[in-house]
């Protein structure tokens, strides 16, 4: 009788999942079936990541939970409109070369001023310390964009002010992530930072400095990096040394850290 019992339980459980779709489709109207359809065409899509760049249909299903024919029908309109092509040979899918296309459009459109200034906004806002963007440009640094600080006593960064890459937090920080004979050719015109200082700048993941360009002025940065995983932008905090001490430095710059990561993310790093 248990085996009876057991198999019926299972055979129940087969036909649950078989007919989940066809229970809740009764209940549906046609825009909330249109709706339920796109969210789990995103979803398939969605299981697809770098340790993971191919999946079988079982794994799909299992992983979303639903059954293989409904992934089977999803899939195949995917791989149709090029979102998700299949290997002839292993029967294995991976996301399509369509989703390379908007990629490439999205990153064309967007402006790294744009998606780091809600960012800047709410860092500066946290420590109430300048908060800003240098990128490189003709062997220098430019300021791209800064949010100053609120506090009488402050650091104030133009946007387009241009400094060396030898000296500063953010001149170090974007030296240190170049090629070896960038970086060569810019410590013959100023040893001021040596190759095992810009070799723990990467290690660390951030630089800082203190009294390099003006009395009692002290600045943290950290990278910013694009969907190429190469450095865009370094992100800095500067001000007073009195508030930016050496004793802060590393929670501020872990900080940073969290904040450049949500930045790279939506310029496409991930």
């Amino acid at each position: 009788m248990k085996i009876v019992h057991s198999g019926v339980i299972i055979f129940y459980r087969f036909l649950s999942v078989c007919f989940k779709d066809i229970r809740e489709d009764v209940f549906m109207n046609e825009e909330e079936k249109s709706v339920r359809s796109v969210d789990r065409a995103l979803n398939i899509m969605d299981c697809f990541t770098r340790e993971h760049p191919r999946l079988s249909l079982n794994e799909i299903s299992k992983m979303l939970n639903l059954s293989p024919s409904t992934v089977s029908r999803i899939i195949a309109t995917l791989e149709n409109r090029n979102y998700l092509r299949r290997d002839p040979q292993s029967l294995l899918y991976s996301l399509g070369y369509r989703l390379t296309n908007l990629g490439a459009i999205c990153l064309e459109t967007s402006d790294l001023r744009e998606i780091a200034r809600p960012h800047l906004v709410e860092l500066r806002d946290y420590y109430n310390e300048s908060v800003g963007l240098y990128v490189l440009n003709k062997g220098q640094r430019v300021c791209a964009d800064c949010v100053q600080s609120t506090q009488s006593l402050r650091r104030v960064i133009e946007v387009g002010t241009q400094k060396p890459l030898t000296r500063g937090a953010s001149g170090k920080l974007l030296l240190a992530y170049m090629e070896e004979k960038d970086i060569r050719q810019n410590l013959l015109q100023d040893p001021f930072v040596t190759f095992e200082e810009l070799a723990k700048i990467r290690e660390d993941g951030y630089a800082a400095s203190f009294n390099e360009f003006e009395q009692g002025i002290s600045s943290v940065a950290v990278p910013v990096f694009n969907g190429e995983h190469n450095v865009c932008a370094a992100l800095f905090l500067s001000g007073p040394m009195t508030r930016i001490s050496l004793e802060r430095v590393k929670e501020m710059a872990e900080r940073m850290m969290e904040v450049a990561s949500e930045i790279s993310i939506k310029l496409g790093c991930s």
